[in-house]
């Protein structure tokens, strides 16, 4: 009777034994993450703001992310310059002062001005989502219920 309780108390053991997700080097998922960000240019496939969608906003947009932290947005003629960086997120709450849930994401953080489409663009994103094809980013307020996408 004894080993019909110990046959299932063993298997419930050694499924509790699968590799834990912890011992990945964040810092190399981090790196990775910047290495595709930084790979080519880029173009916004969504943008939204408090539920309006803006995409056509930057129909004809590219834009190049530089491995220096650069960042070139390009339309016809016009190129606009400023700065990102992509950052680990934190067990520690951020200064928003929105949810604290959200810290764990890697934060992307753009700086670009120039006119109202950059604007819009500068902000600290959380995100979602980073392939060699596509970023997806949001708003860490979720009261602005902000996205942005990138694609190639």
């Amino acid at each position: 009777m004894n080993a019909l309780f110990l046959l299932p108390a063993l298997a419930i053991l050694f499924a509790s034994c699968s590799k834990n997700d912890s011992t990945s080097d964040p810092a190399a998922d981090l790196t990775t993450q910047k290495n595709m960000v930084a790979q080519s240019d880029w173009t916004v496939t969504q943008y939204t703001d408090s539920g309006v969608d803006e995409t056509s906003d930057y129909s004809g947009y590219k834009f190049k992310f530089n491995t220096d932290g650069t960042l070139v947005a390009v339309f016809t003629d016009t190129s606009i310059s400023g700065t990102w960086a992509l950052a680990q997120g934190s067990a520690s709450t951020d200064d928003s002062g929105n949810d604290a849930t959200d810290d764990k994401f890697n934060k992307l953080t753009i700086n670009i001005t120039g006119n109202k489409q950059m604007d819009h663009l500068s902000h600290k994103w959380l995100t979602d989502k980073i392939t060699a094809t596509e970023i997806w980013l949001r708003d860490d307020n979720v009261a602005s219920n902000e996205i942005l996408r990138f694609g190639k």
